[in-house]
């Protein structure tokens, strides 16, 4: 049974990506090649039509009608390394012993080694996953050979009323991957993406004088999410509660929750598949641009918080150990009655469960001021500084369209174990999870450099250093992301006076280590902790590196 009430926690974390690869996508995923060879400090330096996103002021500069293509492609690589199980330095502030006293005060009646605490299979075991797997419209989760992107728009500038209008389609976020299904990091995703598709941006730029622009643009977009994960619950939930909370012991006798060692802390308890979409999330962009001398300019751009509320199917399959508990309970009313009125709701027996699932996502606003200066008549600087308001990320709601076991018994846990567990916080209804973040809203810097190498090549260098939204105290494998780094180069080739190219290539990467109680997303060894730590009691190392080449081709017509 403790496994049945653990089964709630991988749900309660499962979504956190779509949070955190936010920050890894950002601007990347735009697929503009003066972008990333400038490192994204595009603010004061809008990069033709997709300055729709980068900055919309600066439209205005563009002259007669101009189209573009652009592809964009990567190759993206995930580590996992699972290091050392601390199991008996955990509780050392919890007043009940260690992990294995208070497990086998509970489970052993002697001192037989097959009662003891069992070992993790996951202990030092290595991974690394680069397989692209996309969200994508219609077709839901999909596996590529590889990630590969074509994108594109047009502007058109209307010389009688001086202004230039202009639409886009850009994809803000494109991520994804594929895990090996018997590797160390299934337990947080064996398949999981995020996508975001912007496929209309009505814009509009002009000039307020001859050196200040001002420029709005309105994206239409699609939203997806999709996750396939294995689950598992590496710490006795249901031991601890009856150890720590003297009342909660004869209530659980009394409705036959006596067997609690059905399922060892380290079995597989079921999987989860979702896959959600909102088909229309409207945000708008505003910028400024300011070029008082040929030699320097300034630029202002706010990108809006951005509201999805995504729709789509779930389904949820226990092995039959666990049903051979639950389907006993929810086949005896009597016994139901109470689960049902110290859950929340009755329990169904079911193996599988499936059926709808909402959830509301934020896309965070974005704010960012740049410069653009000419040391030299050949010689470009740019430097942006930027903040995001990932701090708006405090809680992420999902609700079911029947009751569920996993959540029933869930809320169970919070109502009988009180503020002991769970750190106080009730996370789960019978068919609801309301879930605490508690992200970071962050400012990061950018930089480039442009070199005009001949009338028609320009180069271009790129440094992002992006400070991490996600404390240390809430990485996990979703996104192994802690702060990150961005390296780039590229150039710009006019072909003719109608007629440009643009490439880049960047690399990326991040990495994090966190021992075993650090991170409630990961690995807390906090008994009945309801936040989803399926690497409870072990150290994990994990990293992120990518790849990311663009090229466009731009011409007027």
């Amino acid at each position: 049974m403790q496994g049945a009430i653990k089964l709630v926690t991988p749900i309660i974390s499962l979504f956190i990506a779509t949070n955190s690869n936010a920050q890894l996508t950002q601007n990347i995923t735009i697929g503009n090649s003066k972008a990333l060879g400038l490192g994204h400090a595009v603010t004061a330096d809008p990069p033709g039509i997709d300055s729709i996103h980068f900055n919309p002021a600066g439209l205005a500069k563009i002259k007669g009608r101009q189209r573009q293509v652009k592809l964009i492609a990567a190759k993206m690589t995930f580590n996992t390394d699972i290091g050392k199980r601390r199991l008996d330095e955990a509780h050392a502030d919890q007043g009940a012993g260690s992990v294995t006293e208070t497990y086998n005060s509970i489970y052993c009646n002697d001192e037989s080694q097959e009662c003891l605490y069992p070992n993790d299979p996951l202990e030092y075991q290595s991974g690394t996953t680069s397989t692209p797997v996309l969200m994508l419209p219609f077709v839901g989760m999909t596996e590529l050979p590889f990630l590969f992107v074509p994108l594109g728009g047009v502007a058109i500038e209307d010389t009688e009323r001086g202004r230039v209008f202009a639409t886009s389609v850009y994809a803000p976020q494109a991520i994804g991957y594929g895990r090996e299904e018997d590797g160390p990091g299934r337990y947080q995703g064996i398949e999981l993406s995020i996508s975001r598709i912007t496929y209309f941006s009505p814009s509009v730029a002009f000039s307020v004088t001859d050196t200040l622009m001002f420029g709005l643009s309105i994206g239409f977009s699609w939203q997806g999410f999709g996750l396939v994960s294995d689950l598992r619950a590496p710490e006795t939930t249901i031991p601890f509660l009856k150890a720590s909370v003297e009342e909660v012991g004869p209530i659980l006798d009394e409705i036959g929750l006596t067997d609690l060692s059905v399922f060892s802390p380290y079995d597989t308890l079921g999987r989860l598949e979702v896959e959600v979409e909102d088909a229309l999330s409207i945000t708008y962009n505003l910028g400024l641009l300011w070029e008082p001398t040929p030699w320097i300019s300034f630029g202002i751009v706010y990108q809006s918080e951005g509201a999805s509320h995504m729709e789509g199917d779930f389904k949820m399959e226990v092995p039959s150990a666990l049903t051979d508990l639950t389907g006993p309970i929810a086949n005896t009313p009597w016994l139901n009655s109470i689960v049902a009125t110290l859950g929340g709701g009755p329990m169904t027996g079911l193996a599988s469960q499936e059926g709808s699932v909402e959830l509301d996502l934020v896309t965070p606003a974005h704010f960012s001021v740049g410069t653009s200066v000419k040391l030299f008549p050949d010689l470009k600087i740019n430097v942006d500084l930027k903040w995001t308001d990932y701090g708006a990320w405090e809680d992420l709601e999902f609700t079911f369209d029947q009751n569920l076991d996993f959540l029933v018994l869930a809320n169970l846990v919070n109502n009988v174990g009180g503020s002991a567990f769970n750190k106080g916080e009730d996370t789960a209804d019978p068919n609801k999870m309301v879930i605490s973040r508690r992200y970071e809203s962050v400012w990061s810097w950018a930089f480039g450099v442009e070199y005009e190498a001949s009338d028609n090549l320009v180069l271009r260098f790129g440094y992002e250093p992006r400070t991490s939204a996600i404390p240390d105290d809430r990485v996990d494998l979703f996104a192994p992301l802690s702060d990150t780094k961005l390296y780039s180069i590229g150039f710009g080739y006019q072909l003719d006076k109608d007629t440009r190219i643009d490439a880049a290539l960047g690399y990326l990467d991040s990495s994090y280590s966190a021992k075993a109680g650090q991170s409630d997303n990961l690995n807390t060894t906090t008994p009945g902790h309801v936040v989803y730590a399926p690497y409870a009691f072990l150290d994990v190392s994990a990293s992120v590196s990518a790849y990311i080449f663009s090229f466009s081709y731009d011409e007027k017509f």
